[in-house]
């Protein structure tokens, strides 16, 4: 347990802790809401945005022949789903640069209200894990798709969905610790 818990916190701290736990559940309600209108409401939104460009690769794996073929489009998003391409080197290293320091650093501090909290170790720990676990395979994941293979897209939903639930563990636990303490059993 932590030396300090939160229940023990004065009101105004509370108060200051409350506000900033809710103000981080919104904002990654919005950050989960971006992905999904990024890449998660088009059929394979992930391997259309951060995939290698299909014109390319079928040069690296067809013989050149002088007639190019007939483009297929069959794969490509329908009328009004245009997916934003974003795989090259320098704009993979544009979007991850910011979010490898912010997303690690917000989860740091909320994994610190968890701590202060009464619950289990093993809890805390599966969470810390989880939390950041899943922040390395979302930010790992375009890159994975776009320079090794096509099949680590779903990578990128369950980094999302696992930053997602541990978020939301390392708000409700400490809010619900902090103005509901756990009582202790009395000593008979």
């Amino acid at each position: 347990m932590t030396p300090f818990p939160l229940s023990r916190s004065d009101r105004n701290t509370k108060i200051l802790m409350t506000i900033f736990l809710l103000v981080m559940l919104v904002s990654f309600g919005v950050a989960e809401l971006n992905v999904y209108e990024k890449v998660g409401r088009i059929h394979n939104g992930v391997v259309l945005r951060y995939g290698p460009d299909p014109e390319l690769t079928a040069n690296l794996t067809e013989p050149k022949t002088d007639l190019a073929p007939e483009p297929d489009i069959s794969s490509l998003p329908l009328e009004g789903e245009i997916v934003a391409r974003m795989n090259t080197f320098s704009t993979l290293l544009d979007i991850t640069h910011p979010h490898v320091f912010e997303i690690p650093l917000v989860l740091f501090v909320l994994a610190h209200f968890l701590m202060r909290t009464r619950a289990p170790e093993w809890f805390k720990l599966t969470t810390y894990l989880g939390s950041f676990g899943g922040c390395v395979t979302f930010l790992a994941t375009p890159w994975l798709v776009r320079y090794i293979s096509t099949s680590f897209s779903n990578l990128l939903y369950i980094g999302a969905a696992t930053m997602g639930l541990t978020v939301i563990i390392m708000v409700v636990v400490p809010l619900i610790d902090m103005w509901k303490p756990f009582k202790k059993p009395a000593n008979n």
